[in-house]
């Protein structure tokens, strides 16, 4: 198999070229998101125009992302079935174009009939898919490029820290353009941010064409049945699927605030700003301090710091209490994150990185989908349950860290030899 891990390498010659090339790549990616991106609030607001109710919403983002959960399937192709004669970039290539297509084509569709839920989620699933398919390409890269160098810890600082400098623009930008009723304009300029994506990929992402794919079926098989039968993958898999069941979503966190405590589009959209500032900290400090602190202490911390970053919501009362709590959010989640996907690194086979990581992410996109489609109707549920919204929200935070605690007794059973450097 002709190695992309020599090619990507030699984009820039070095350890910066690498940092730099993927900053910006994951800072697009990250704006074009539809889950957690830039046309994530435009959506909950024209939803909720929609008169939308909280099962009706949280449905809605679960099935957006399922394509999320096709992950090992992404990593399958651009791992064995060149495209154009190359493994990695003329996926990048196609995917940053049918991404930039789509948005554009969303921009003028708009507006859409009231209460065409369908015909909307029909119409972002396939730029959902694209921007899926290349996440899954940048980890593979970041996995064959980071594990020979012994930097997939600060390659996964980068590559956050990029996502989450794209979260501070969409949580303020996102508000705005809620607030001033201009939703439509998100798809635009997610569209223009795919084609700069192509761009660079074109310009940037050199890797030597395949003359002949050199992995026939059995190869294929057998390289994948000895991942699958690799403890490692169970456990480190079982680790993160229940690490990400978390019924408290920020679907719900965003009716909560917006409907239930009256607080204006502008605020939540700071608030998400502020949450990328504290997760931006905390990829910069995991970049220092993962080469120093054995795994073995990290795991817990993942698990300690996912709890605060739900519970922390329990004081959630008025402006300064938003910001205060989200700037501590971000720097906990981000913490609890970087630890689980660094680990999940570690757990790649290099001839496989692509497929192995993808299954890893795609454990945690359909646990976090399945919590997010419970989420709406337990919020629901709570609410009626202990006779109010506050009690209601503060029942869902209270069943999401008891998810996150249970994940410690499945940490326990992680193979030594991950956690022992």
């Amino acid at each position: 198999m002709a190695s992309s891990a020599t090619s990507v390498a030699r984009v820039r010659g070095g350890i910066v070229g690498l940092f730099l090339l993927f900053a910006v790549l994951y800072f697009v990616q990250g704006m074009n998101e539809t889950v957690t991106g830039l046309v994530t609030q435009p959506l909950y607001s024209i939803l909720k125009k929609w008169k939308s109710n909280p099962g009706q919403m949280t449905t809605f983002v679960a099935l957006l992302g399922l394509p999320w959960c096709l992950k090992p399937f992404y990593g399958l192709l651009s791992d064995f079935v060149p495209l154009a004669g190359y493994r990695r970039k003329s996926y990048l290539l196609a995917m940053g174009a049918a991404t930039s297509v789509c948005f554009a084509g969303l921009y003028w569709l708009m507006p859409l009939p009231a209460g065409a839920r369908v015909l909307l989620l029909m119409a972002l699933m396939v730029p959902t898919l694209a921007v899926t398919f290349a996440d899954v390409v940048l980890d593979a890269l970041i996995i064959e490029t980071g594990q020979p160098r012994g930097i997939t810890g600060r390659l996964q600082s980068v590559r956050w820290g990029a996502s989450y400098a794209a979260t501070i623009v969409t949580g303020k930008l996102g508000g705005k353009l809620c607030q001033d009723h201009h939703e439509h304009w998100a798809f635009l300029i997610c569209g223009a941010l795919a084609a700069l994506a192509f761009i660079v990929s074109l310009v940037c992402v050199r890797e030597p064409r395949v003359v002949a794919v050199d992995d026939d079926l059995p190869t294929i098989r057998a390289t994948l049945a000895q991942a699958f039968r690799s403890p490692p993958i169970w456990f480190v898999g079982a680790f993160l699927f229940v690490c990400h069941f978390n019924p408290f979503t920020q679907s719900v966190l965003y009716l909560h605030m917006t409907e239930r405590l009256r607080m204006p589009e502008t605020l939540y959209g700071d608030s998400i700003s502020l949450l990328a500032v504290g997760s931006i900290v905390a990829c910069a400090g995991y970049g220092v301090y993962c080469r120093l602190v054995p795994m073995r202490w990290m795991v817990p911390v993942s698990v300690v710091s996912g709890m605060i970053s739900t519970l922390a919501y329990w004081f959630l009362a008025g402006n300064t209490s938003v910001m205060v709590i989200s700037v501590i959010v971000g720097f906990t989640y981000m913490t609890a994150n970087m630890i689980q996907c660094d680990l999940a690194a570690r757990a790649c086979p290099l001839h496989a990185a692509g497929t192995m990581f993808g299954v890893f992410m795609a454990l945690c996109n359909v646990s976090t989908l399945i919590s997010t489609w419970i989420g709406g109707y337990c919020y629901q549920w709570c609410v009626a349950m202990f006779g109010g919204y506050e009690s209601g929200f503060r029942a869902v935070l209270v069943l999401g860290a008891a998810f996150m605690l249970a994940s410690w007794a499945v940490a326990r059973k992680i193979p030594h030899h991950l956690i022992a450097q």
